[in-house]
């Protein structure tokens, strides 16, 4: 069993540089023990969410280094989370593209359309998202140096809101899947417990197509800064309008998570830096779902995994933002972004 697991459930975010505007999403991989490599896939429509998470990566020891997670909530089947970890005679990856196979798993880009598909267990998961423009947005602006650490990360948008059709066979169960994905990347060289306490990533969107991102990590007392975290705004043609760092983050409003044990910021206001004359409004509401990362691993990797972790959850939320940059609440400088999910990564308190 694998210590790198655990990060997948994790996680699973202007220069003239392309790699700083759009983002670099190919396989990359590193030779540092703490390099691993994550695309997150999310479905939602009106009965069902379901996250992907394909992963690979050079911690722990042996030679099971790549895997998959899945996450499903519908009305039809309840709540279900497994993962799979495999050898790496089981991957097949190409250094400078994009995809990916695990096992009976993989995603790839062909033309417009990217598809990912699943066997795991009893479920088998077929997905075709549409993507114009991709990716869409380097979140991080490209890599981020975690000095004193030798290392970086960087988060991309690959794609978001994309149209999203396919079949979900869940046991005996055929379901239609018909409705809009997104596609988040993350890579990095330095273990994530070494420098971070918790992750975010916030995707809203407004009535006439325009998308608000948010992402970063909470860092642990001995890192040199509190919080790496940015945002940005792109409009109906993913063009990219704000982005920038955030420079101070107020939580007005925490609420116990009963099922994590941590205390949730439900409601906050950003700070930033290169807009100083507007603030952001974030409003989470109901849950949509909640992982205990513990749960579906085996006994030795849960051991393994508390020297590191004291507590590691996913929560994902309902959430609206607010976009104001003038005090007239009419102003077509303020924007709202009533659709939106707000995912938690808490590693450790």
């Amino acid at each position: 069993m694998r210590f790198w697991i655990l990060l997948a459930f994790l996680f699973l975010s202007l220069s003239i540089n392309g790699d700083s505007i759009r983002g670099k999403i190919h396989y990359d991989p590193k030779t540092e023990e703490g390099y691993f490599q994550g695309w997150n896939y999310s479905y939602r429509d009106k009965d069902t969410i379901i996250f992907v998470t394909f992963l690979i990566s050079n911690l722990g020891p042996g030679s099971l280094n790549n895997g998959v997670s899945l996450y499903i909530q519908s009305k039809k089947t309840g709540t279900f989370y497994s993962t799979q970890e495999l050898a790496s005679h089981d991957l097949e990856a190409l250094p400078g593209s994009f995809g990916q196979r695990s096992g009976l798993n993989r995603f790839y880009k062909k033309d417009n359309t990217i598809t990912i598909e699943i066997r795991l267990e009893n479920i088998s998961l077929d997905l075709n998202f549409q993507v114009s423009r991709f990716p869409i947005l380097a979140l991080s602006k490209g890599d981020y140096s975690l000095d004193p650490h030798p290392g970086f990360l960087r988060a991309d948008i690959g794609f978001a809101r994309a149209k999203a059709v396919g079949e979900l066979k869940f046991n005996e169960l055929i379901i239609p899947l018909n409705g809009q994905g997104s596609l988040e990347h993350l890579n990095t060289n330095v273990e994530v417990y070494k420098y971070s306490k918790s992750w975010e990533i916030l995707r809203a969107y407004s009535k006439n197509g325009w998308k608000f991102f948010y992402g970063g990590f909470t860092a642990t007392d001995d890192f040199p800064k509190k919080f790496f975290k940015r945002y940005a705004i792109l409009n109906e043609k993913n063009e990219i309008i704000y982005s920038g760092n955030v420079k101070q983050i107020q939580v007005t409003k925490w609420l116990p998570n009963a099922f994590s044990g941590y205390e949730i910021p439900v409601e906050q206001e950003l700070q930033l830096e290169e807009n100083e004359q507007c603030k952001v409004l974030i409003q989470d509401s109901k849950n949509l779902g909640e992982i205990n990362v513990l749960s579906n691993i085996s006994v030795v990797l849960r051991l393994f995994v508390r020297m590191f972790f004291a507590r590691p959850y996913q929560i994902h939320k309902e959430t609206k933002v607010e976009w104001n940059c003038n005090l007239n609440p009419d102003s077509e400088e303020n924007l709202k972004f009533n659709n939106g999910t707000h995912s938690y990564y808490l590693i450790n308190r």
